[in-house]
């Protein structure tokens, strides 16, 4: 009994094999080469592994952040604005993987980190007393509306503008959060794990984009400017550490007495 006989084997063949352009990796061609895998095949296999990992580690992507808003009950460090513009830039990517047909395991941590960046969202809105329930209210609005437009009015033609507005989106966010640590002298509630997290997921998918999808110049663009702005970001993260850690320090202090 070959290995295309068993169908265990053979739905992992096609999971793994079947999405790529290339002639050269088939299911029934990487199959027929074990054990010693061609290299197409290998590669691919490879970028499939890797994506699975970055999956998997992004489920606790904002785990050091929620962890910092919950124990200090502040929000203190973080741009609102910065915040709400993640959710876009995240349900952007997203979204156009998924409309584009794209194999999960080169975006699925989109979906995962969108659903964290509306934990922290909802965090902000707990714990930021100037944010009223009508702020909530048009910002969940406006979030309904996006969605709408999404799934219901782009086109295949448009689609493309999901991921054009990306870079854009990013250097607004990216950009008050890098000018907010810059005023503050000090990073608050940003954790160096997630940001280390976003800027080592964003050089690797840029490999793994080329091998999955191809070369999505959208996609690729959007990743080589939030590896520009993690840059930045951890940069000050260790830059204004021990102002952070005095200011943190400070904040719990006033929260006991």
């Amino acid at each position: 009994m070959g290995f295309a006989d068993n169908p265990f084997i053979l739905s992992l063949a096609n999971w793994a094999w079947d999405s790529d352009p290339s002639p050269l990796v088939t299911p029934t061609t990487c199959l027929d080469s074990l054990p010693l895998l061609s290299m197409p095949c290998f590669s691919r296999l490879v970028a499939k592994g890797i994506g699975v990992g970055i999956i998997l580690a992004s489920c606790i992507n904002k785990a050091p952040v929620i962890r910092n808003i919950v124990n200090s009950k502040s929000i203190a460090g973080l741009s609102v604005t910065a915040s709400y513009g993640e959710v876009i830039m995240y349900s952007n990517a997203a979204f156009y993987n998924i409309l584009r047909g794209n194999p999960f395991t080169a975006y699925g941590e989109t979906f995962s980190v969108t659903l964290q960046t509306l934990i922290v969202v909802a965090l902000i809105w707990y714990y930021e007393p100037k944010i009223g329930r009508i702020d909530i209210a048009v910002a969940v609005a406006a979030y309904c509306a996006y969605l709408f437009v999404v799934f219901q009015v782009l086109t295949p033609d448009t689609q493309y503008i999901l991921m054009v507005y990306n870079p854009l989106v990013l250097c607004s966010t990216r950009g008050a959060q890098i000018r907010e640590n810059y005023i503050n002298k000090q990073t608050g509630a940003q954790s160096i794990a997630t940001t280390s997290m976003n800027l080592a997921g964003s050089l690797v998918r840029m490999a793994t984009t080329i091998k999955e999808v191809g070369w999505d110049f959208h996609i690729l663009r959007s990743y080589g400017v939030s590896v520009f702005f993690n840059t930045v970001l951890c940069t000050q993260i260790f830059i204004y550490k021990e102002n952070t850690e005095k200011f943190l320090k400070s904040l719990s202090e006033k929260k006991k007495e």
